[in-house]
């Protein structure tokens, strides 16, 4: 049994994923600003994750 830090950024997959997400939402806020569908621009940047960056994410928190 391995302890991990409290809040260990670097050993979270989904910290990698919510970075890519954010850099979409900050390259593309024109759209965020003028529409008011947020919830279906926030779907939408969900699928910028890919599976190949999911297992890119998870290999590189060292689980697998």
């Amino acid at each position: 049994l391995v302890f991990l830090p409290p809040y260990s950024p670097d050993l979270n997959p989904i910290e990698e994923a919510f970075l890519k997400i954010k850099a979409w939402i900050c390259q593309n806020s024109d759209v965020f600003a003028a529409n008011d569908g947020m919830f279906y621009d926030m779907y939408e940047a969900l699928f910028v994750v890919t599976a190949e960056d999911a297992q890119g994410y998870i290999c590189h928190s060292g689980y697998f």
